[in-house]
């Protein structure tokens, strides 16, 4: 199905679906300004969107126009000026971030990273280019956070990934892109869902991907009989989905959602028994929800864990005021 009717198709079907599946306040506003330029721009370049910078594909360079501005004067005033643009654009960021993957990652086991370059796909402009590969702040953000998962679990053994709310589709680009095999399964409400159907549409093929069109009508989703490389799913599907995964995902989106939507999506997940848990999340929540989300309710809903290792610095970040830190935890004995 295409990416627009397929958009209307989840839309149209959200409006019935139970309360816990549905938008969070934070994304109450956000769904419709995300809609809203689908419809009227297209999927074709949705990485320039003026919604997708804020609400699923964050960034390096300056949102704010005035600093993109004087990036752009800087840039063209020689060697300091450079120096100065690429400061405003945080590039020493994220080639900071880049350095300690390429350093730190364990090259000689699964899952394989080191070859990653992202997609063009949706016309990204906030792309940097280190070694000659593509990478966005999204990329960057998942790459150290793997790394750190496969550092802190040596004998981490990986075929299928379950992730609540993975953007436009970086995790699965990284994981089923780089290692043949190995299946990706992502949960989100639509538009976002939309979205990453379209962006892993471009990356594997549109036979690559198994789309909410093929298992609407599903009253089970079998794990075992997603033959893609790719699966998306709407929130909703979540309780239909059986059988097991190795490792399931969330990188902030749990931030969005109040606690009692993520103490179900925490049962759901406890129930496919994944093995080991890759959180990044604010300690002390996030603005523009009813009760934040906070470090230690993803403690206490996901208490058939233990936490293995977390980092709010050389995988996470503690900086410009944020600070996020990224827990991997492994189910109890």
């Amino acid at each position: 199905m295409e990416s627009p009717a397929l958009l209307e198709l989840m839309l149209s079907d959200l409006e019935s679906a139970p309360e816990l599946y549905r938008p969070t306040d934070f994304w109450k506003t956000g769904l419709e300004k995300v809609v809203a330029d689908l419809r009227e721009r297209g999927f074709e370049d949705f990485r320039r969107h003026p919604s997708a910078t804020f609400f699923y594909a964050p960034r390096y360079a300056p949102v704010s126009r005035p600093a993109a501005l004087l990036s752009q004067a800087f840039a063209k005033a020689g060697t300091p000026g450079r120096l100065l643009a690429e400061r405003i654009d945080q590039v020493p960021v994220a080639r900071g971030h880049h350095a300690a993957v390429r350093a730190l990652d364990p090259r000689d086991r699964r899952p394989y990273l080191h070859e990653f370059s992202e997609s063009a796909a949706g016309a990204p402009t906030e792309q940097l280019v280190f070694d000659g590969n593509r990478f966005s702040r999204s990329a960057l953000n998942y790459l150290r956070g793997l790394v750190m998962l496969k550092r802190a679990v040596p004998d981490l053994d990986v075929s299928t990934v379950l992730e609540i709310g993975g953007g436009y589709g970086t995790l699965g680009e990284i994981l089923a892109g780089g290692n043949p095999g190995l299946r990706y399964i992502d949960v989100d409400i639509p538009p976002v869902a939309a979205v990453a159907t379209h962006y892993l549409k471009q990356v594997f093929g549109a036979d690559g991907v198994t789309d909410y069109a093929d298992t609407r009508d599903r009253d089970e989703i079998r794990i075992a009989d997603l033959d893609t490389p790719a699966t998306m799913l709407c929130s909703w599907q979540l309780p239909q989905l059986t059988g097991s995964v190795d490792l399931f995902a969330n990188f902030i989106s749990f931030q969005e959602m109040e606690p009692d939507v993520v103490r179900n999506y925490a049962k759901l997940v406890t129930d496919l028994g994944a093995r080991w848990l890759l959180l990044r999340n604010s300690p002390t929540g996030k603005p523009n929800v009813r009760e934040p989300m906070l470090r230690q309710y993803y403690l206490d809903f996901f208490d058939a864990y233990e936490l293995v290792d977390c980092d709010a610095g050389l995988y996470g970040q503690d900086s410009e005021g944020t600070v996020s830190e990224v827990m991997v935890l492994a189910r109890r004995s």
